[in-house]
């Protein structure tokens, strides 16, 4: 019995697998054309895009594409050895009282933000930055 249904379990996921559909050729040209030595790749599809997340130089990564290869939107998320320095050094002039803890990276046809989480003694800061260091506070949090 236990067999039977480990067979059944076996041939429903090989099925579930195969319904899946491949990503498109131009998805995956544009894609290993940009992303070379990524890492831990995997995909996903919805009606419109394609998702794929992967790693590449030690940062991880979330870009979405057309259907044509088109990029729409890309996230990286690192730490703050990664951050452009022009904005790295506004950010340590403003909070000299607060420590990096990440970085998420977003970029998209509106331009590319950084959105920089800010650690203090007794808070938390999320601040947006764009590429010349512009600054605003997005949200404040105590710590518990």
């Amino acid at each position: 019995m236990k067999k039977i249904f480990l067979v059944a379990l076996l041939v429903s996921s090989i099925s579930a697998f195969a319904n899946i559909d491949p990503v498109n050729e131009k998805v995956l040209n544009a894609f290993s054309k940009t992303f070379q030595e990524a890492k831990e790749v995997s995909w996903s599809e919805s009606p419109e895009t394609y998702e794929v997340k992967f790693k590449q130089n030690e940062i991880r990564s979330r870009v979405y594409y057309d259907k044509e290869g088109n990029i729409l939107k890309a996230y990286r998320y690192y730490f703050e050895q990664n951050l452009p320095l022009l904005v790295l050094s506004k950010v340590k002039a403003k909070y000299t009282d607060k420590k990096i803890f990440g970085v998420v990276e977003v970029s998209s046809d509106e331009g590319t933000f950084y959105y920089i989480t800010l650690e203090g003694e007794k808070d938390w800061k999320e601040i947006k930055a764009d590429s010349y260091g512009s600054m605003t506070v997005e949200r404040k949090f105590k710590k518990a």
